[in-house]
């Protein structure tokens, strides 16, 4: 299970960078509180919950959330419009329409009638149509995880964890992975996550980010259904440097498990292979 995420800031931000409220993550984005709130939950938009606080209190970083928003921008404008043209007009409504006894005892009838052949149909529906829409996933791409440290030079640690999941997740016989060639040349792509993952020819898609603070490390991973953009598993992770290996097996069996891939006990054991590292020796390595 992953550790609780800690409030250790992302190298190079300012204390002003953080956001400690509802109110002011909404007033960032320029958006209702009942909007972000919306987006955290279906989104996967990167808020934190404070450590031994009252469970509602939260806070964000400013570059994650332009991060985040960045890859969706054009997706959630989309969407406030569509809510915004299905917004009834003013003074519309039923109140001065006139029912008689007649009309009412023919909408019920219409009523039962209705329902009668919705039962109907429901019935007629084969049950395996229902299990279609959540088919297994089979083929997933690890996308470039992101530097949000503020510091370019550590580009290569967000490389190289890319790489390790991609490696890990390789290794499971049932699932096929795209290679680290492959997804490294989508790296700060400007195409949208359904043209990238009709590109490759898979059904899923792992979008993430990496912060480096000095000998900790903190890992965001999602997973994206891509067909709908569906962002159902999204998870942090906080480790210390010298853990890193015990930090990319457990992303990548997180992974595993959401995907809803059986492994062998032999999948599972080289996923769980791991151990502490000299953190200078690693990062030469890395470099």
């Amino acid at each position: 299970m992953p550790e609780p995420v800690s409030e250790i800031p992302p190298s190079g931000r300012s204390p002003g960078d953080r956001l400690d409220s509802w109110k002011e993550i909404a007033a960032y984005l320029n958006r209702d509180v009942t909007t972000v709130q919306r987006w955290e939950k279906r989104e996967g938009m990167p808020v934190h919950r404070h450590l031994h606080d009252r469970s509602g209190s939260v806070y964000a970083y400013g570059p994650e959330l332009d991060a985040w928003l960045n890859t969706r921008k054009m997706r959630l404008e989309d969407e406030e419009k569509e809510q915004a043209a299905e917004a009834p007009e003013d003074g519309r409504g039923i109140e001065n329409v006139g029912w008689t006894h007649g009309t009412f005892r023919w909408l019920v009838l219409a009523g039962v009638a209705g329902l009668v052949l919705l039962a109907l149909t429901y019935s007629l529906i084969p049950r395996h149509i229902g299990s279609a829409t959540q088919s297994k996933i089979k083929s997933l791409a690890v996308l470039p995880l992101k530097n949000l440290s503020g510091d370019p030079t550590q580009d290569y640690l967000a490389d190289g964890m890319t790489e390790a999941l991609i490696g890990r997740l390789s290794s499971i016989h049932d699932l096929r992975v795209i290679s680290r060639t492959s997804m490294m040349t989508f790296k700060d792509t400007k195409l949208s996550l359904p043209e990238i993952a009709k590109t490759l020819g898979v059904d899923t898609l792992v979008e993430g980010s990496v912060i480096r603070e000095g000998n900790h490390i903190r890992v965001h991973a999602q997973l994206i259904r891509a067909a709908t953009e569906e962002h159902f598993w999204s998870e942090f992770y906080d480790r210390e440097f010298r853990d890193v290996l015990t930090l990319r097996s457990e992303v990548a069996l997180a992974i595993a498990d959401q995907v809803r891939v059986q492994l062998t006990p032999q999948q599972q054991a080289r996923l769980r292979s791991a151990g502490e590292v000299n953190p200078e020796a690693y990062e030469a390595y890395l470099k």
